[in-house]
């Protein structure tokens, strides 16, 4: 990221923003919970491919943007959110869990609250596909884990990611985004900060996916298979639209498909 945000700057760690961070926001981001968010802190705010990434000068790690968010206790306290403005900036319905789940939700479900901050600058690893050329290539992988969806801890769908250009090619946002959750019986809770709108990118399992195994399941020595097929091919092989998302990442997909094994 340090290409994104003004030379010569003098970044600080997660930790020691957090540290400082006033202790009704902190109790959002409890000391237990340090290793998960240092992760969300590397793909937000670090560099790598992963991810959306947060581009402000001002902004060295996710606790700078959960800083930023005025009265958020006061708000989680009241249970009041963003997710109108959310809406209006192209989070879908589907992306939002109720603020206080109805006495007809079920049992397990958690509920969340949803928190915009204007004026971020960031960097999306997320497109629509409407607006990509639909000649353009994509990458079709299982990133994580295995292919058994009863293996409940391991299992990871196969995603779809347009590999192309570099950070500052990617779509451009102007705000972030903090959603605190909480699953019955549990406290409220920092789950994820990010840049843009809470969108989340087409996977599943298709025709097209048959045959891809996740990294756990390729023996040593050999490659992972992926697939690469066109924007059009994918979105009618998985029924997608002009309205659904995919991931985007900088680099060279031609490079990038060396490390596998491209199947037909």
């Amino acid at each position: 990221m340090s290409d994104l945000k003004r030379e010569g700057a003098n970044p600080k760690s997660f930790k020691d923003t957090w540290m400082a961070l006033p202790p009704e926001v902190k109790a959002f981001m409890p000391e237990s919970s340090l290793t998960y968010l240092e992760a969300t802190n590397q793909m937000h705010c670090g560099p790598g491919e992963g991810g959306s990434k947060f581009a402000d000068a001002r902004v060295h790690n996710i606790a700078d943007v959960v800083g930023m968010c005025e009265d958020l206790a006061a708000k989680v306290a009241a249970r009041q959110d963003d997710r109108e403005a959310l809406r209006r900036a192209g989070a879908p319905e589907s992306a939002f869990l109720p603020a206080v789940k109805g006495e007809e939700a079920p049992a397990g479900l958690p509920e969340a609250l949803y928190f915009k901050v204007d004026g971020i600058e960031g960097r999306l690893g997320i497109v629509r596909l409407g607006d990509v050329d639909p000649g353009t290539r994509v990458l079709i992988r299982r990133e994580k884990g295995n292919s058994n969806p009863t293996d409940k801890k391991n299992y990871a769908q196969v995603s779809f990611t347009i590999v192309r250009g570099t950070v500052q090619d990617m779509p451009k946002t102007d705000f972030g985004t903090i959603i605190i959750g909480r699953s019955p019986g549990d406290k409220d809770a920092v789950w994820t900060v990010h840049p843009g709108a809470p969108v989340r990118p087409a996977m599943g399992e298709f025709a097209i996916t048959e045959g891809l195994v996740g990294p756990e399941e390729v023996a040593a020595g050999e490659k992972q298979p992926v697939r690469v097929m066109t924007v059009a091919e994918v979105k009618v092989g998985a029924n997608l639209t002009d309205d659904d998302y995919i991931k985007i990442i900088p680099g060279n997909i031609d490079d990038l498909v060396l490390r596998y094994n491209v199947v037909v």
